[in-house]
């Protein structure tokens, strides 16, 4: 019996998870486990023989117990199952932030803040950046953007205080808007002696912000809105935000 018949008889009935998870708690006789998982005796028998047939369970003395294949079984299935689950969560993230952001680590998906544009608040990924940044003077801010915004720009200005490290990296596109829309904002940034401007010849799909120990990712449509963001400071979460920042950084240059 192959891995694949085995995860199709393993999914193929809610029942038989509930019984893998009952038999992770202890043993259980047929009848026992068939109230606890609320099915028929019938099936909880038939389950538990098929679970027998692939070395997941064993019967001791009329009694039914997980094997450690069992609970190897078990635990990959509950760790597949949140992926899954966290997947759907960041959909439209996911599916806005462009292949730059494919090899966001699945382990940290269940540790991130996501949010979502929504009829009742469509600027709500730009108030959880708001929030993210905050007021007061940070000491590092690392960015990466697709777009001009003079709500971002103004976040930013208010929490770059003189002792304030600051990088930011833009396309060429940002780089025209900005001088020929915003010329006073790319000045006042450009005379700042802590602030770096790097211009990447890659074309910028997201949104990346690293705030004194917060990683804020956001994703755009095709009109540049931003429909979605998530945001953490586990470290795994940092290290990628980080390396993902170096690696446009490192094929940018650095704007006099």
């Amino acid at each position: 019996m192959g891995s694949r018949e085995n995860i199709a008889f393993l999914v193929g009935s809610s029942s038989r998870i509930d019984l893998l998870r009952a038999l992770a708690e202890r043993p259980y006789r047929p009848t026992e486990i068939a109230k606890v998982c609320s099915c028929a005796r019938e099936t909880a028998q038939r389950t538990l023989g098929g679970f027998v047939e692939r070395g997941w369970v064993q019967k001791s003395e009329a009694q039914y117990q997980l094997t450690p294949g069992g609970v190897s079984v078990l635990e990959q299935y509950e760790k597949l199952a949140d992926v899954v689950q966290n997947a759907e969560r960041l959909e439209t993230f996911l599916t806005n932030a462009g292949s730059a952001i494919e090899d966001l680590p699945t382990e940290t998906y269940d540790e991130l803040t996501v949010t979502e544009v929504s009829n009742s608040n469509p600027h709500a990924p730009i108030d959880r950046f708001l929030t993210v940044l905050g007021s007061t003077p940070v000491e590092s801010f690392k960015g990466i953007t697709p777009v001009v915004s003079p709500v971002y720009n103004e976040a930013a200005a208010s929490v770059i205080g003189p002792q304030t490290e600051m990088e930011l990296v833009i396309d060429d596109s940002v780089l025209a808007t900005s001088e020929s829309e915003y010329p006073e904002a790319l000045q006042r940034a450009s005379d700042l002696s802590q602030f770096s401007l790097y211009l990447t010849p890659r074309e910028i799909e997201f949104g990346l912000t690293i705030v004194d120990g917060h990683a804020y990712i956001g994703a755009y449509d095709e009109f540049n809105n931003v429909v979605a963001s998530v945001d953490g400071r586990s470290e795994a979460i940092l290290t990628w935000a980080q390396t993902l920042y170096s690696e446009y950084q490192r094929s940018a240059t650095l704007l006099e």
